[in-house]
């Protein structure tokens, strides 16, 4: 679910009454830049850059500010700082031949007194700032330490695990990948409203508690170069789906008059033959017993899962119905008139209702009013499948990625919607490690394309089709010093409701796993990380019969296998004392046959001012490959960067 938003900062009023002092000018000067002043962080440091903490950490993760200026109160000290950043960025691929031009603004504040801290981070994001206007505030913690406790607490970037930008364990934040993978992981983050509380104890332990009252979903490109296949998958399956039901409905050819009448032989025969006493004035067939008899299996077999529902609910009705036949009409009908207009006898009726002539008649009677009756459902499930179809072809996948700003997604302030975790941290000697419990949400949605349809055909809310599973997760990170190599790991299980994995819009349950390690050559100031990150996925079985039988499961994935893994290599180096940097990240799908390659190139040119250059090669195999929809989008940008 990926969103790439155009929008323009509105212009300041120039007529806007400036009154008061130097002071008061500078003020509203420094406003007018955070507002109007457009931001997308090309600029960072290394692709393995992570935080160190796990409470609060900078904007620009991994970037140092230069000089930034202090002053000191009566029992604090306040620092400022803040950068501004130009990237340029071009898709040179003959589908997009696009360029982008994307200012940067960003302010950072701190407040430190005796015991407390205030640490804030603003800046305006000119893609994003339209729709998430909170994201001008991109952090701020308020920190007390009492004593061996330190509570934290504001619009939040909490990190959990130990592995170098990639994670498995690190749950709490979302993700912004309106802009794929490229900004360095925590300026991908969304900050959340959050509380935390640590105690810290006199031996190398760490205990931590967290909570958000509300989860923010994952963000992701609805139009541009990033939208991910799964967002035109979903309504290309609905619609395939709708097509196929409204081309062939099958309830007439399912309930046709020469069918029925086959069906309905033998069971009214053996009613017929049950008169043997006074011929009654007509007969009451109970339709239930008849229905039971039929063979619904094979009625259903190789029928739309939409019309399905339909035949179901047919046979469902025919079954609480009693359709009741004049013996006497039928037999006027069937039996010439007397030469003496005499009635006939009831010996003459018995040998009426015991011939073939007469059963015919009354089956005919019976197979042409349930025809009849499938006809009339037919065409009005075909109109409601229409009506269904226009719904879903203007489902505005855009307004699901806004929270609050949409008609379609669930509302997420709602209490069941808070995140609590646990986590219990330690070291010996030069191993560190931890276990963490947490229980949330999937912030990528889940959507019961089914269900969609139904609701729609039905003039539900089709909001109520698209999900975010709840989730347990079960966790431990290790981290270890040996020789020269620095090894980090993280394991985790996720579990979802759905332990037999056969409901489609629910995530089965899984393993996720992050391993690596990084190391330092003895070649100038070269450095070496390497990592894989993989996921398992229990029952996929029942993903596989899930896809085969026409659904959407939200597991399902175009390799077709239960594992996901990806090996990411990064190379970096330093030269001219430290200013200039470069580095090489590759990240290889192993299961989906893809591989990107982002090389980048900084160097400082005086001061805090720096240019860099950098770019990425995506290579997709075929189809099944992961970044398919990606392949063309190659890119290459300068960007530039000033901090203070």
């Amino acid at each position: 679910v990926i969103e790439q938003v155009d929008c323009n900062c509105r212009t300041i009023d120039a007529g806007c009454a400036l009154s008061g002092g130097y002071m008061k000018k500078t003020m509203m000067l420094c406003a007018a830049l955070l507002c109007c002043t457009g931001m997308y962080l090309f600029a960072q440091d290394s692709f393995f850059d992570d935080a160190d903490t796990v409470e609060s950490t900078s904007a620009n993760e991994g970037t140092s500010f230069g000089s930034s200026g202090s002053g000191s109160g009566n029992s604090g000290t306040i620092d400022f700082s803040g950068f501004a950043n130009l990237g340029i960025r071009m898709y040179p691929h003959k589908d997009l031949k696009r360029t982008e031009a994307i200012p940067v603004f960003g302010i950072n504040f701190k407040y430190s007194g005796a015991r407390t801290e205030l640490d804030s981070h603003f800046k305006c994001n000119a893609l994003t700032i339209a729709d998430y206007p909170l994201d001008l505030i991109d952090e701020f913690t308020v920190r007390a330490y009492l004593g061996d406790f330190v509570l934290s607490t504001g619009k939040m970037k909490l990190v959990w695990g130990r592995g170098d930008m990639l994670h498995v364990l690190d749950v709490f934040n979302a993700n912004d990948f309106t802009d794929f993978t490229i900004p360095a992981y925590i300026d991908r983050r969304i900050a959340e409203p959050m509380v935390h509380l640590a105690y810290n104890a006199p031996i190398p332990l760490r205990l931590e508690a967290a909570w958000t009252p509300l989860m923010t979903p994952d963000r992701f490109s609805l139009k541009g170069a990033w939208v991910p296949p799964q967002i035109t998958e979903i309504k290309r399956n609905a619609k395939a789906s709708l097509n196929e039901a409204i081309s062939n409905p099958r309830i007439s050819q399912t309930f046709n008059e020469s069918t029925l009448q086959k069906a309905l032989h033998d069971p009214i025969s053996k009613e017929l033959k049950n008169i043997t006493s006074r011929v009654p004035t007509s007969i009451t067939i109970d339709m239930k017993d008849i229905v039971d008899k039929l063979n619904e299996a094979a009625l259903l077999n190789g029928i739309n899962p939409l019309v399905k529902g339909e035949i179901k609910k047919l046979l469902t009705n025919l079954a609480k119905q009693k359709i009741t036949v004049s013996i006497t009409e039928i037999a006027n009908k069937i039996l010439p008139p007397k030469p003496d207009g005499s009635p006939y006898t009831e010996a003459e009726i018995k040998t009426l209702l015991a011939g073939e002539p007469f059963l015919t008649e009354v089956t005919t009677r019976i197979a042409k009013e349930i025809a009849g009756t499938a006809q009339k459902a037919e065409t009005e499930l075909v109109s409601s499948l229409k009506k269904a179809g226009a719904i879903i072809e203007n489902f505005q996948f855009d307004e699901c990625a806004k929270i609050g700003m949409n008609a379609f997604m669930p509302d997420m302030h709602q209490i069941k919607y808070g995140q609590y975790g646990l986590r219990l941290s330690g070291s010996a000697g030069h191993v560190d490690m931890a276990c963490q419990y947490y229980y949330g949400h999937y912030k990528t949605p889940s959507i019961n394309v089914e269900k969609m349809i139904t609701y729609a055909m039905e003039g539900k809310n089709i909001r109520e089709c698209v999900y975010y599973d709840p989730v347990h997760i079960f966790g431990a990170d290790l981290g270890a010093a040996i020789a020269m190599f620095n090894f980090k790991s993280e394991a985790a299980y996720y579990m979802t409701e759905d332990f037999k994995g056969i409901d489609p819009a629910v995530h089965n349950n899984s393993f996720q796993w992050v391993f690596g390690f990084d190391v330092d050559i003895p070649l100038n100031n070269l450095n070496l990380n390497v990592q894989n990150i993989g996921s398992h996925i229990i029952g996929f079985k029942n993903v596989r019969q899930n896809n085969k039988s026409g659904k959407m499961d939200m597991d399902w994935n175009t390799a077709e296998k239960s594992t996901n893994n990806k090996l990411v290599f990064n190379v970096s180096d330093s030269w001219l004392h430290e200013t200039l940097t470069d580095s090489v990240t590759v990240i290889w799908g192993i299961e989906h046959n893809d591989v990107v390659v982002m090389p980048k190139i900084k160097y400082k040119i005086k001061d805090e001012f720096y240019i860099e250059g950098a770019g990425a090669y995506i290579y997709a195999k075929d189809k099944k490959s992961e970044f398919a929809s990606w392949k063309n989008n190659h890119f290459a940008q300068v960007s530039f960067e000033y901090k203070f």
